[in-house]
């Protein structure tokens, strides 16, 4: 992180908190896991993107109206002012990266393809090992997962129920999801 940018600064928000949209701030997120999405014109909720430790959020890096930011647990970010952005080159170029991956998921035909690219995203950004698979130990909706891949929440749920009779993941009744190994 840079020198520039003091944690002193960082700001807590709550689940569910919504980051505050400013054009002359990026966030910088710190811990947790934020959610960005947009409204559609019939009003369905398009899920962006999922971001976590050392991402860059904000309304400056998208052109889509409107544009916030969910928090999806308890978060710490920083803001980040314009005049410090040149120094986070490589955080911006890790968002475009990111972005470009979910553009990629969301584009595949096949729903449980979409589904299990998916947690293999989150997996590899926000999971952790544990013996049995890589943990995604943060909470998500069936309804989240598929605002992310563009499909029903009952398709979701019955997608999720075949990968764990195929024995593909394990889901304790905690709400996490674990890839197995």
């Amino acid at each position: 992180m840079c020198t520039l940018i003091s944690e002193a600064n960082t700001l807590r928000f709550n689940s569910g908190a919504e980051l505050p949209p400013q054009t002359d701030h990026l966030w910088l997120i710190t811990h947790g896991v934020v959610k960005s999405y947009t409204l559609s014109e019939e009003g369905s909720l398009i899920t962006l993107g999922f971001w976590g430790k050392d991402d860059l959020v904000g309304n400056s890096l998208s052109t889509v109206v409107p544009y916030a930011l969910e928090c999806l647990g308890e978060v710490e970010a920083i803001a980040v002012h314009q005049t410090h952005w040149d120094a986070l080159s490589r955080n911006l170029l890790y968002h475009a990266q990111q972005t470009q991956q979910l553009a990629y998921i969301v584009r595949n035909t096949r729903i449980a393809k979409r589904l299990w690219l998916l947690l293999e995203w989150l997996a590899n950004k926000f999971g952790r090992e544990i013996a049995q698979g890589k943990l995604i130990d943060f909470k998500l909706t069936h309804q989240e997962l598929a605002d992310a891949i563009s499909t029903t929440r009952i398709t979701v749920t019955k997608t999720l129920i075949q990968f764990e009779e195929e024995g593909l993941i394990l889901r304790p009744k905690t709400k996490c999801i674990i890839l197995r190994a």
